[in-house]
């Protein structure tokens, strides 16, 4: 949580910087593959292990369904129902594969780039992501993390606009460039960045959002990856 906490500080600091572009990549089926399980136990006693995070948001949908539950993230409104949900996994990096095709693209950018990890993970993850960044190559002192807590991608992106306002009212960041796997992750921040009428008033005139998913097909044990760009 303090490294959650400073590398914001450092953003929001950084306001009459020349911060023009932000390079944004998601963690867990974006930089690497993982063997991370979720496990849970439902109020009624059954229980279920969720291997990955296709099967972890299909199970949290049904259960927020049945619990009519409404909120972005229903984990924790899923916990104060007496769900058991043991995220302790994904405070490690757990048996990970390196997704080089977007590994890549991050060891070529330049050492001034603005480049962040936003990771739906809790905040006691962040330490062992940097760690791995180091381990394959890519430079992680030019790299901020901050965790989400499985809290809505597109609000941040939309605070980290907001905290860059120049003088004419318009945010300094004119493109985001953003790498995720995750369909749900995607269509929010398509929803809160292309289509909200309450920040047109501060976007530049040139503002671009585009979007990498990153695609994975094959088997867990030669899993392969592709890039589908999308843009508003």
């Amino acid at each position: 949580m303090k490294l959650l906490l400073e590398n914001w500080r450092k953003f929001v600091n950084e306001e009459y910087e020349p911060i023009t572009t932000l390079r944004i990549f998601d963690f867990d089926e974006t930089i690497a593959h993982t063997r991370s399980e979720t496990r849970v136990t439902a109020p009624d006693g059954s229980t279920a292990t969720l291997r990955d995070q296709k099967e972890f948001e299909e199970y949290m949908k049904a259960a927020a369904a049945k619990e009519s539950v409404e909120s972005f993230d229903p984990v924790r409104d899923l916990q104060e129902l007496g769900y058991e949900i043991d995220l302790s996994d994904f405070s490690i990096v757990k048996d990970p594969d390196e997704i080089t095709i977007v590994t890549d693209i991050m060891k070529k950018l330049p050492q001034n780039s603005k480049t962040y990890i936003l990771t739906a993970r809790r905040g006691n993850s962040l330490g062992p992501i940097m760690d791995y960044l180091d381990e394959i190559g890519v430079d992680a002192s030019q790299v901020r993390p901050i965790a989400t807590q499985g809290e809505s991608k597109g609000d941040v992106m939309i605070a980290m606009m907001k905290n860059k306002i120049m003088p004419d009212g318009k945010s300094n960041i004119n493109r985001i460039e953003y790498y995720e796997d995750s369909q749900k992750n995607i269509d929010d921040v398509m929803l809160k960045i292309c289509d909200n009428n309450q920040i047109e008033e501060i976007k530049p005139e040139n503002f671009e959002l585009l979007i990498y998913k990153v695609i994975g097909f094959g088997d867990d044990r030669q899993p392969q990856y592709k890039i589908e760009p999308i843009s508003c």
